[in-house]
């Protein structure tokens, strides 16, 4: 949610943060905004505006600007409907000081009441201006107060869930940016220093790259970089890291849209995850995971699987996996509801979280309630150095590599991968997979890139599909077992892209509800690969058909007597149950996709949605 993007150094700074902005439009906005120090004015350049970047930029084309320092921002609404006034940057009373921000202020009802008490005038509803103006009552000229002891004085007034970034005019080469729970990059150069709420927007000038910690408060120069910690109240040195992916990797590179870039990225994702796994010998192997933390996995009596969204569903697999093959009882919570249910928790506890970003406010939040109460905790993420894999007492990283789309795709494939990796290497840790089980369970594994690849051979199909239902608004999806999951995976990604109205089931829960909804319009997606409870899928199938319902199946190669009932036929390569939400999963992303383009949609930037939800 929200994109920040700051910029000191020798360039001229509006093409910058106009071009780390577009890197972060994946993120979710509905308006934008840059604010610079105009050298030749002696002054703010700011200009904002509600809409997308093109907006901005367009006018911005009619001004001729000298700066070499600046912020910018794309806004998505929380306190505040979308419009110019809301948007960011904001600028304090005294017109000195100027802020971007992501994340909630929560307590801003009460400052602004504190402050409009002292003749504060306020031109927005939003919780960031309570941010700018409190900070600019604290930065007084000529007292000895610079930005930095301005912000250290001001952040403690603040409760909340936030970053932000500063500049003030009377000091126009500086940045100061503060994290608390919301993510915040520096990006190292030569002459010049960035900061973005995401490092996709500082690729295109550095790999060097320091991730803030929660309570680190930056100044940031041309030519350095100093971060006062307010937890241990001393200055404190973080080590720079190095990206490992570049610039051309979140790019379109010829398709029309990243999301299906990032579907047809799955293949050489699985590999990768495989290739990094599993040893040649066939051993899982998990570089991130200590011998103590191993330890205490053998000695684990229950699991959680946290998480949200997309996540969640893979959680959801993971969970039924790891009662099968490891035998530990697993309970499957959305991240929210974890933190607010007084989860009862102990040290032989496990509690897994799930995100792509690692910075998703509620797990989060879910992951510092398990900690508290001693419980072990193990995060699977995608972005590294993000908040979550720091905190966590241990890391697994997905590699998908960037993932540009709003609606997920090649990152939920790593997930499901990386959560199965970790399944039946605990079911192996504590000898509950027989060796021949688990060789078995390896080879079907490593196959699993060239049947992805495969079913996406199949994208004509799910196009031709597509161009007879896309003109209608509601859809039911329905699956069995670790299917069950994927009929809620496709039901929220068709709602994310198309906003047709879709819901998944459980499909032996036909009786008790749903099938008051199957009529002769209502197009219903059968998830139905070999299985434990592959016949009783027949049956509710033969129950839809029976009430002329319209039938779109998804099955393994070979099963004729599925083909000929369904009205539309999907096949997938054979494979175990465990491994089949990952090939099953494709054709639905496929549908959403072209279901949502021919409804005309912004399939990577979906209205109201966000990439990363850093606010609750």
């Amino acid at each position: 949610m929200c994109g920040i993007i700051g910029y000191t150094g020798y360039r001229n700074a509006v093409p910058v943060l106009i071009q780390g902005l577009e890197q972060l439009e994946y993120r979710g906005y509905d308006s934008a905004g840059i604010v610079c120090y105009d050298h030749r004015k002696g002054g703010f350049f700011l200009i904002k505006e509600k809409g997308k970047l093109a907006v901005l930029k367009e006018k911005i084309g009619n001004f001729s600007v000298d700066a070499h320092v600046g912020i910018g921002h794309t806004r998505w609404a929380t306190h505040g409907e979308p419009s110019r006034a809301n948007a960011h940057p904001h600028i304090d009373a005294s017109g000195r000081v100027a802020l971007v921000h992501n994340g909630i202020i929560e307590n801003y009802a009460a400052l602004k009441a504190v402050l409009q008490k002292k003749k504060v005038r306020f031109v927005s509803q939003t919780d960031t201006e309570v941010g700018a103006q409190l900070i600019g009552r604290c930065y007084v000229k000529g007292k000895g107060k610079s930005l930095f002891e301005a912000a250290k004085a001001a952040i403690p007034q603040m409760r909340g869930y936030f970053a932000f970034v500063l500049l003030s005019k009377d000091n126009p080469d500086t940045l100061v940016a503060y994290k608390h729970s919301n993510p915040l990059v520096i990006g190292l150069g030569q002459g010049e220093n960035f900061v973005a709420s995401d490092v996709t927007a500082l690729l295109p000038y550095t790999r060097q790259v320091i991730y803030l910690e929660d309570d680190d408060l930056a100044v940031i120069t041309r030519k350095d970089v100093r971060i006062f910690s307010l937890k241990s109240q001393t200055w404190v040195k973080r080590e720079p890291a190095t990206v490992h992916w570049n610039v051309s990797q979140a790019q379109k590179q010829g398709f029309p849209h990243f999301m299906l870039k990032e579907m047809h990225e799955q293949p050489v994702v699985l590999r990768n995850i495989l290739e990094k796994r599993i040893s040649k010998k066939g051993d899982i192997f998990f570089d991130t995971m200590t011998g103590g933390f191993r330890s205490r996995l053998r000695q684990i009596d229950r699991v959680y699987m946290v998480s949200c969204g997309t996540a969640h569903h893979a959680g959801l697999v993971g969970s039924v996996a790891m009662e099968k093959y490891a035998r530990i009882p697993c309970r499957t919570q959305v991240s929210s509801e974890f933190r607010y249910g007084d989860p009862i928790l102990s040290a032989k506890d496990l509690v897994i979280l799930i995100t792509q970003s690692g910075e998703t406010a509620d797990t989060l939040a879910a992951l510092r309630e398990a900690k508290a109460k001693g419980a072990a905790t193990l995060a699977i993420v995608n972005v590294v150095g993000s908040t979550i894999a720091r905190e966590a007492d241990a890391v697994l990283y997905t590699h998908a590599g960037p993932e540009i789309g709003v609606a997920s795709t090649k990152a939920y494939i790593a997930q499901l991968a990386t959560l199965l990796l970790l399944v039946f290497y605990t079911g192996k840790l504590r000898r509950k997979i027989h060796p021949r089980e688990f060789k078995t369970l390896i080879r079907d594994f490593r196959r699993l890139p060239e049947h992805c690849a495969k079913v996406l051979q199949e994208g004509k199909r799910f196009e031709a599909c597509a161009q007879k239902h896309f003109s209608r608004r509601h859809f039911l999806y329905i699956g069995r077992g670790y299917n069950y999951p994927t009929a809620l995976e496709g039901a929220l990604k068709l709602k994310e892209i198309s906003y047709a109205h879709a819901h998944g089931y459980a499909a032996g829960e036909m009786k008790h509800g749903p099938i008051a909804l199957i009529d002769h319009e209502q197009p219903v997606i059968c998830i139905a690969p070999d299985s434990l409870t592959y016949e009783k899928m027949i049956s509710n199938i033969q129950e839809i058909r029976a009430r002329d319902g319209i039938v779109i199946a998804i099955g393994s190669r070979g099963h004729h007597d599925l083909e000929k009932m369904a009205d539309e036929f999907f096949s997938i390569p054979r494979t175990q149950e465990v491994f089949s939400p990952i090939l099953t999963i494709i054709p639905l992303q496929f549908l959403a996709y072209k279901v949502a383009v021919l409804n005309g949609r912004d399939v990577d930037q979906p209205r109201n949605l966000a990439k990363s939800v850093t606010v609750e």
